[in-house]
């Protein structure tokens, strides 16, 4: 993200061609792995989170977003991705890529395990990537569209979701900050009890305990919140990955 944010404040004009960023980042209702609220993402980088989301509601292009919402149910176990042989007595026959992924996610199997995670691997980036592939061939604005779908990968979902990143937070560096106060959601409901407030007030606009109306866009980032689920991405990635069928 801090790329693209350098990338944004080079040459806006330029960026604004692109079709969509699809970022794996962000919590919203999930709690970090970062920090008790931020993902790691968001964490590293909060200024350029921030401004990538804003650019986003001034509509200069389109955002996918998976959080860890999404990611962290998406899990394939580690004896999928390491192969039986290591660490003990590695078999020569295995390919350049069994060997570099058996022995790097060792490490990563032995955290798992020190944490008490399941013994697999939580799909964080490869859920994105698996979003971005299935969706290639689709307008930005068709993002949702699972009926567009080809492969037979029905069930994807995105929905626009309104929410801030906190950047300098003592405690908070890095958390998707959502209004959860209720009012200006489409329900026409005011949060304040106080009459001439209630008599001005604008169905759906959101507002303050001083009456204020709090701004809001109507051009969101759209947030990943359902997929054909786990079983068909380990299936789509072991095939992709190293050519097996399960």
């Amino acid at each position: 993200m801090t790329n693209l944010a350098h990338a944004l404040r080079a040459d806006p004009s330029t960026f604004a061609r692109i079709k969509s960023v699809i970022w794996m980042g962000g919590a919203l209702d999930h709690p970090g792995n970062t920090s008790p609220v931020a993902e790691f993402n968001c964490y590293a980088d909060p200024y350029a989170a921030s401004m990538m989301l804003d650019a986003v509601k001034e509509g200069q292009f389109h955002m996918i977003l998976a959080p860890l919402d999404i990611t962290t149910p998406h899990q394939i176990p580690f004896s999928d991705l390491i192969h039986s042989s290591y660490p003990d007595n590695p078999d020569p026959s295995l390919t350049p890529l069994q060997h570099l992924t058996s022995a790097m996610l060792g490490r990563v199997r032995g955290l798992q395990e020190s944490f008490g995670l399941p013994d697999a691997m939580e799909m964080h980036d490869p859920v994105a990537v698996w979003y971005a592939l299935t969706h290639a061939h689709l307008p930005a604005d068709q993002y949702n569209d699972d009926e567009s779908v080809e492969g037979g990968q029905k069930g994807w979902v995105v929905k626009p979701r309104q929410f801030k990143v906190e950047r300098t937070g003592e405690l908070t560096r890095g958390m998707c900050v959502i209004d959860r106060r209720g009012g200006g959601d489409g329900t026409g409901e005011t949060r304040t009890e106080d009459k001439e407030l209630a008599d001005n007030h604008i169905p759906g606009a959101k507002r303050d305990r001083d009456g204020s109306e709090i701004k809001q866009s109507k051009k969101e980032a759209k947030i990943i919140t359902a997929t054909p689920g786990s079983e068909v991405l380990r299936k789509v990635l072991l095939k992709r990955v190293f050519g097996t069928d399960v």
